[in-house]
């Protein structure tokens, strides 16, 4: 991590409330939880692994995030940080934080539902979320839960794009798997000033035709010059003054 985003991400975290008492405290709490959080990306499972990784890292570890003891902490100290501070206000700072040090670049994310294996509902039921997934920045951006047969993927995520664009104005492209591929909510990222890359299976064979027509003479150099739909086609001028042709359903080369 570098200078200056260490420096952001704990000015990110001193905007957390301190759950602690100020009787027997040693370490500032925004060093502490940056420590943790640090620790978990690097894959380190529990706080005695934590504690064993940021004694190995502590000089460096205590200059970037303002810590002045000499030792690192015991893997209880880290226990009781964890333990009672809010989880929206780090999820906010976090999210803050990403959105700043990501807005130089356009961002990629992958849409795709899991189910959790390890979180259950009020009923003992497994969660299913959908996730957004960054690949380039190996980060998800948002996840939701998808409602008990109620809410299908697709409309939880056409749901939450305002909030999903509003919070990461870099993410420029959303890719997903054949159930994305629905018109309201291609409509809805393009609508936004997004774009979309979504698979196609036979299941909607219109759609599935059209594109193979667009592909069949597709050479590198005609990439992205022309565009056909089966039933109805729209042009518009693109910036360099030539015609490009954008079918409703925005099937791009």
């Amino acid at each position: 991590m570098t200078p200056v985003a260490s420096a952001s991400l704990l000015a990110a975290f001193q905007r957390l409330t301190d759950p602690r008492h100020r009787r027997g405290v040693r370490h500032p709490f925004p060093g502490l939880l940056a420590v943790i959080f640090l620790g978990l990306l690097s894959r380190q499972p529990d706080f005695a692994s934590i504690a064993r990784w940021a004694k190995r890292h502590w000089p460096t570890l205590k200059e970037a995030f303002g810590l002045t003891r000499r030792y690192a902490p015991h893997a209880t100290t880290y226990g009781r940080v964890a333990a009672d501070f809010s989880v929206e206000e780090f999820r906010s700072a976090l999210a803050g934080w990403l959105a700043r040090v990501m807005v130089t670049a356009p961002v990629a994310a992958a849409v795709d539902g899991k189910t959790s294996k390890q979180a259950h509902d009020a009923d003992g039921d497994a969660l299913h979320v959908l996730n957004v997934f960054a690949h380039n920045a190996r980060v998800c951006l948002a996840d939701w839960p998808v409602g008990d047969g109620k809410e299908t993927e697709s409309e939880v995520l056409k749901a939450h794009l305002d909030d999903l664009f509003a919070l990461w104005p870099s993410l420029r492209v959303l890719t997903g798997d054949a159930l994305f591929c629905q018109r309201p909510l291609a409509r809805a990222i393009i609508d936004a000033g997004r774009d979309y890359v979504l698979a196609v299976k036979d299941n909607q064979p219109d759609l599935h035709e059209t594109i193979r027509t667009a592909f069949a003479d597709a050479t590198p150099a005609s990439a992205d010059a022309t565009t056909y739909e089966k039933n109805a086609v729209r042009s518009r001028p693109d910036t360099s003054g030539a015609t490009r042709r954008r079918p409703s359903t925005r099937v791009r080369r």
